[in-house]
């Protein structure tokens, strides 16, 4: 599936409240070139899901629909700042892990953390982005994430499997927005 058709796709869903077909939220999505290729969520844990609220159509909350395409619309950015012509590699919902390619989890809260996008370029992290809202608290996501990477989550798989190392000086920087959609 590429951009283009899911973008078509979260387009034509916001547009007709009966649509959800082929949305599927456990799904990855991994951004290789001018393509999209769907694979199972990498470190997904259907035990630490979240339950979103559904209205009685049983459609996805607005929320979630907005934050796709704040999701989408970043990944677009990152996409023509990170061209792969130049060696980059952009991978979305990276789950830190430890360098034996391990999970590692918040000891203080037993879950784990996944970073929305990270580029990586010659096997190491350059920018992390979690992408939000205008006014969600990202406070406590990002303890949990500096807790995780004192205890050796500083690894991430690329969408190869292949290990990359987020440095130090490296940090999640939380990218703020108001969605802007023309539907």
């Amino acid at each position: 599936m590429s951009i283009e058709s899911l973008s078509r796709e979260i387009t034509e869903a916001s547009k007709n409240d009966n649509s959800t077909k082929g949305f599927d939220p456990d799904k990855r999505i991994d951004i290789n070139e001018n393509n999209v290729t769907d694979k199972p969520t990498a470190g997904f844990d259907p035990d630490k899901r979240v339950e979103t609220n559904e209205n009685k159509d049983n459609l996805p909350i607005q929320n979630k629909k907005d934050g796709l395409e704040r999701e989408k619309q970043v990944a677009e950015e990152l996409k023509e700042q990170y061209s792969s012509e130049s060696g980059y590699n952009i991978v979305p919902e990276a789950t830190l892990r430890d360098r034996d390619g391990n999970v590692v989890k918040d000891p203080e809260t037993d879950s784990y953390r996944r970073i929305d996008f990270v580029v990586i370029k010659d096997g190491k992290v350059v920018d992390s982005v979690e992408v939000t809202s205008m006014n969600v608290d990202k406070r406590a996501q990002m303890s949990k994430e500096d807790r995780i990477r004192e205890n050796g989550g500083n690894y991430i798989k690329d969408s190869n499997g292949k290990l990359a190392e987020m440095p130090d000086n490296i940090h999640t920087r939380i990218e703020r927005r108001e969605l802007n959609v023309n539907f």
